[in-house]
């Protein structure tokens, strides 16, 4: 089994926190942050946090804002999606809006790879009705070289235009020393 068919992030490893949090984007009405990024010695997770408000459209409540992640609805228009990019220092990116990698033969391990994960959560919430919030998980493989990594995205239907954040990619690499792998012989996690 190849480093990546297997589970990822594996179980058996603890991340490292690093401590980077940031807006990406906000308007009077939507605010999109990168935070709770956890580093594994062979890629990183963050949250994508979504905070709407202000008569939040029914179609948004109704259907997945995030471009690829799921099966876009036909019909809807393309800027009612949330288009994100992770680019690493060197200039190699991946973005939720780039086709999924499949088919035979190993993928290029240099090449980023975005993917959700499972632990995503979005509603109301009950003490501010008007509200409407996500948080998106995401998974990035390998680790980013030191450096900038930059977060963008881009989101016309919510009055987004292209925004970018920077955060210290060393930072991460930095947290990825400090996971722990629980059980070194486990056959499905070694390459984690």
């Amino acid at each position: 089994m190849s480093p990546r068919e297997l589970p990822w992030p594996c179980p058996n490893v603890i991340p490292g926190m690093a401590p980077l949090a940031a807006i990406l984007a906000r308007t009077e009405e939507t605010a999109v942050a990168v935070t709770g990024i956890r580093a594994y010695p062979s890629g990183f997770g963050f949250t994508l946090d979504l905070r709407l408000r202000g008569g939040v459209p029914r179609d948004m409540r109704m259907h997945w804002p995030l471009a690829g992640m799921f099966d876009h609805p036909r019909g809807l228009p393309a800027d009612t999606l949330l288009r994100l990019t992770v680019e690493f220092a060197d200039g190699r990116s991946v973005s939720n809006a780039d086709p999924r990698t499949a088919g035979p033969g190993e993928p290029d391990p240099d090449r980023p790879m975005l993917s959700d994960a499972p632990g995503t959560s979005w509603g109301a919430d009950e003490w501010y009705p008007d509200a409407w919030g996500l948080a998106m998980q995401y998974r990035v493989r390998p680790l980013p070289p030191p450096g900038p990594l930059a977060f963008t995205c881009i989101w016309p239907a919510r009055g987004i235009p292209a925004s970018r954040v920077e955060v210290d990619g060393a930072a991460i690499l930095r947290a990825a020393d400090t996971a722990v792998t629980l059980w070194p012989d486990d056959p499905y996690c070694s390459h984690d």
